[in-house]
């Protein structure tokens, strides 16, 4: 293992968060409680006060999967299981704008006696004046069975209706089943955007923009996982491009963007997760780019972004990792945020990986009491989450991490 990362031990051996049944979080908390939602009166509090909750959007109806944050025009749109997107003011996390993506009741046979329901809108990608969605929606040739489609939104021209992604007249659709990532690069050699998209079917398709039909048509299929893709990353590497993937398979793979072809698979095979994968992001350290990966086993991995992807970090703590996310602190300092089943959310520092801070509804009463399914990073220390209880949360880090106290 690399010395410049943190060891696999921390808090009660269990990896950084510990704690959890071991005494009232609310008198043993590492930071102040108080201050997360602004309520704390004093001047010299003993504890630090780093991090708090901006604001709450409510109104979905059910679970929100994804958010992306409009920067630009200081907003942000969310997308759920109700079938809906909604667009947010993020000064005052008012609703602007209430948009219904698709119809997520589904043909029921006589025999059923509930309704039956698609999931709803997964994915959503903001690339320049264009939103990206992925949503699962039933045919009107086949009525009780949803498949994924993905569509684009102009957002300089919102009042058009969006721009439709088919594999052939044959397959009038994107996928097979819902479209649960998706990411964009820029194609090499003519500079025009390349959209990729994975579905619950396992494949990962790429899409090219067709001037002379004005619209996106299918480059090909990038097969390999044989489970559901939960997230897609493009980076560079070195002079090439090249996709990420994580899946429910327990794998990540990477992929060459010149052929189209897996490159690298890291699994159990070579130390890698021993459960799904569910979220991946790349950090960059002193120049050196990684990836972090984090899913239902319980364990965060950090790999060398470059051949042969060797892995330098690993850590197992004490609750399943639904979304990851990297940010900094006040003082510019990298930090990790790992979103729990419980609504939790725990801080770590890096490249230490020492454990900061754990809050949520259940621990601090202040934050999410569901899963929290997505961690964005925002401008200026802030960071958006959305879960499972139907909320989306604007959060700020005012403090530095070196002056929460290790527990270990």
């Amino acid at each position: 293992m690399n010395n410049r990362f943190g060891s696999n031990r921390g808090r009660g051996n269990r990896g950084g968060r510990g704690g959890r049944g071991s005494g009232n979080r609310f008198t043993q908390s590492e930071i102040c409680t108080f201050y997360l939602d602004l309520r704390c009166t004093h001047d010299n509090c003993r504890h630090p006060h780093f991090i708090k909750k901006l604001g709450m959007a409510t109104g979905h109806t059910q679970t929100i999967k994804d958010v992306v944050v409009w920067e630009a025009n200081q907003q942000a749109f969310t997308c759920s299981v109700d079938g809906t997107l909604r667009l947010w003011d993020l000064g005052t996390m008012k609703e602007i704008a209430n948009i219904p993506q698709c119809n997520t009741e589904l043909d029921s046979l006589p025999v059923q006696k509930e309704k039956q329901s698609s999931e709803g809108v997964a994915s959503m990608h903001l690339e320049g004046m264009h939103l990206f969605v992925g949503f699962e929606e039933p045919t009107a040739a086949i009525p009780d069975v949803p498949v994924g489609r993905i569509q684009c939104w102009n957002l300089e021209n919102p009042a058009a209706p969006p721009m439709e992604f088919m594999v052939s007249p044959e397959m009038p659709f994107a996928h097979y089943r819902n479209v649960w990532a998706l990411a964009v690069a820029k194609d090499p050699t003519t500079g025009a955007i390349i959209i990729f998209s994975g579905s619950g079917d396992g494949r990962i398709r790429y899409w090219m923009y067709d001037a002379a039909t004005q619209a996106f048509k299918c480059g090909g299929v990038m097969e390999g996982h044989s489970r559901g893709i939960t997230r897609l990353k493009t980076v560079q590497l070195g002079a090439a491009m090249a996709l990420i993937s994580s899946s429910m398979d327990h794998t990540i793979r990477i992929w060459d963007l010149t052929t189209f072809k897996c490159a690298t698979v890291l699994s159990r095979a070579n130390d890698g997760h021993a459960n799904v994968v569910m979220d991946i992001e790349v950090w960059v350290n002193n120049g050196e780019q990684f990836l972090i990966s984090g899913g239902l086993d319980q364990q965060v991995i950090v790999w060398r972004l470059q051949p042969p992807f060797q892995q330098v970090f690993r850590e197992t703590i004490d609750q399943t990792i639904l979304s990851l996310c990297t940010t900094t602190d006040a003082n510019e300092v990298s930090v990790l945020l790992l979103g729990h089943e419980d609504g939790s959310i725990t801080v770590k520092e890096l490249p230490s990986f020492q454990y900061k801070c754990c809050f949520g509804k259940n621990i601090s009463n202040v934050g999410h009491y569901d899963a929290v399914r997505r961690i964005v990073k925002g401008p200026m220390h802030t960071f958006f989450t959305v879960s499972n209880d139907k909320k989306m949360m604007a959060w700020q880090i005012t403090g530095k991490a070196s002056d929460i106290s290790n527990q270990n």
